[in-house]
């Protein structure tokens, strides 16, 4: 019965920061990057940045 109460506890420490460099975490420069480029683009800006390239499959 103890059993699903350790899965919800594996379950809840990778919830806890999700954002990282990990393979299963959200890439968060990547995120700002593309937000930052999304927002100089509608303000007509020509100085935008470039893409986060992903590094062994897995972005920043």
């Amino acid at each position: 019965m103890l059993i699903p109460f350790f899965g919800l506890d594996a379950l809840s420490e990778e919830l806890e920061e999700p954002f990282g460099l990990a393979a299963n975490q959200l890439p968060l420069t990547a995120l700002s990057r593309t937000i930052e480029i999304n927002l100089r683009e509608a303000l007509g800006e020509t100085d935008i940045p470039p893409d986060i390239t992903p590094i062994n499959g897995y972005l920043q």
